[in-house]
Order: structure tokens, then sequence, then C-alpha cells
């Protein structure tokens, strides 16, 4: 990879109820094969994704937070400083998708950040429960992008990733304000289609590639115990290697 590319970190935060496939969103994205078992994030896991973009690299700090009410206490440290914040529900869960307010004002209390509404699970169209109408409307009136994806078969993901990831702030630093939206996403999606597999995933004879060079950027972490941690965690923005190493199942 040429070194003159100069790197750039940008804090993206996933949050919303327990179950709606918050980590199936970030695994689709980080090109890992979908899991059927569903198993619930403990406190607040790391991952990292680097994007290219014209001579820079963009890592991307990935924070997937627990939906637990148990472990909302512990939100408030990872929303703040972050450039965009997914705000996920399920299409197949009223519920979630009614909580949306309560996790808006908890969010906007804390940071005015960037807030993307996100409807998963998409391939359950069966048992759909809230309609895209429904889900657009809410979002038209709270000024709030919108996308509808499915984590399990990958179905949008690409759109979401690269349509949001063009609305970080880094791309004002870059003094591109000129440089249409569109073209920042087309930009990104020639240099990068090479690092992501959004095809089904729960097809075991696909292969996910990874961007060449890229490989030790791309890791998952864990803040599974996060007592005596969030300093850390804060001041560094990264979490040390040896954190990084430890895994834990999510869906």
């Amino acid at each position: 990879m040429d070194t003159s590319y100069q790197m750039s970190r940008q804090k993206i935060i996933f949050t919303g109820d327990s179950g709606v496939g918050k980590t199936s969103i970030i695994n689709s994205i980080m090109g890992q094969k979908f899991s059927p078992e569903y198993e619930p994030s403990i406190g607040v896991d790391f991952f990292s994704k680097t994007l290219r973009y014209k001579g820079r690299l963009i890592k991307l700090q990935i924070w997937d937070s627990a939906g637990q009410e148990k472990f909302r206490s512990l939100i408030p440290n990872y929303i703040r400083g972050s450039s965009l914040i997914f705000l996920i529900f399920a299409i197949n869960n009223k519920e979630s998708f009614e909580h949306l307010n309560e996790w808006i004002n908890f969010i906007t209390n804390i940071e005015n950040g960037n807030i993307v509404i996100v409807g998963n699970k998409i391939d359950l169209k069966d048992n759909r429960e809230i309609t895209k109408e429904e889900a657009e409307k809410f979002c038209q009136e709270k000024r709030y992008d919108y996308f509808e994806v499915s984590s399990k078969e990958g179905t949008n993901i690409n759109n979401l990733l690269f349509t949001s990831a063009a609305s970080l702030p880094i791309f004002k630093a870059l003094n591109i304000e000129d440089v249409s939206k569109e073209n920042i996403i087309e930009s990104l999606l020639q240099e990068n289609l090479d690092s992501f597999s959004y095809h089904n995933n729960t097809n075991s004879n696909i292969n996910t590639t990874e961007a060449s060079g890229n490989n030790n950027d791309n890791n998952k972490g864990n803040l599974s115990d996060l007592n005596g941690n969030n300093n850390e965690a804060n001041n560094n923005g990264l979490l040390s290697n040896q954190r990084k190493r430890r895994n834990i199942c999510g869906c």
C-alpha cells in the first residue's frame, strides 16, 4: 500500500434495543459470515475498518453497544465524540421501533452527532410489523436518513455504509465541500469494494476478501468488562493489542 496515504480516524457507534442485529450488521460490514445463533453483546465491543479515499486512509472506529437496560449507563462514554451514530431497530419487532424516540432522546442529550436510522431484518418480510412507509415517515419528521437492510443476506449493507460514510466530517476537513455527496459515494465504492463482501453470508462457499494491506487494520476488539477501562478507551480511541485479540460472539 502507498505509504504516502494519510490516516484519519472516525468514530462510529451502533446502538438500539437488544436483539435487533447490531452486531450482525457490523459483522456483515467486516465481511464475516452471518451466525443464526443469538448471543447478546456484553458491554461495548470494538471493531476497526479502513476505507480508502483519494490518497488517504479513513479508519472507522466502530463501537457496538449492548442494548440491554443494565448496560445503558456505559454507553454515554462511547457516544461522546462520535461522528456517526447508527440507531437500529428490527422491522419484525414493533417494540424496538417504538423505542426509537427514547433512544434519540438518550443520544441527543449526550451528543449532537449524525444519527442514521436503520431497519434491519428485511429478509423476514412475512413477519414485518413496521412498514417501510411508516419508518420513512418517522425519519422524515425527525430529519434523519433511513435505510433498510438485511444483515443475514447482506442486502443494502453496501449502500448503508458508503452513503453514510460520505457524510462524515472528514470530508469537510479535507476542504472538498464543492464535491457532491454522490461523487464521494462513487469514489468510496470504486476504491473499497475489494475489501467488502456483500453476498448472502449464510452461504459457506462464499469467500470474503479483505483489502490488500488492510488485514491488520480490520480487527475486532472487546470491551465486555468495562469497569476501570473507560478512560483508556476514551483517551486512546483504540484498545490495546492484547484486548483486541479477545473475541466475543454476537448477533
